[in-house]
């Protein structure tokens, strides 16, 4: 799953590169791929075999345990 974020990440870094430098060509060809990387990343996080342990209510934040608030 990591690299295919990472992946996403360096595609996009490439795409934004392409445009600020002006080849118009090679960014007009990452936007058409762009739609394909996107599904690719999201078919590798939704197919991870690392199960969380932890609930949406339990952890509202993932990096601190902060309980939603019931409001």
């Amino acid at each position: 799953m990591k690299a295919a974020i990472y992946f996403s990440f360096v595609f996009l870094g490439a795409y934004a590169l392409s445009i600020f430098v002006g080849h118009t060509q090679a960014a007009l060809f990452l936007m058409g791929l762009s739609p394909l990387v996107v599904l690719y990343t999201v078919y590798k996080v939704l197919r991870d075999p690392n199960e969380v342990k932890v609930t949406f209510e339990d952890h509202f934040y993932q990096d601190e345990k902060f309980p939603r608030s019931k409001d």
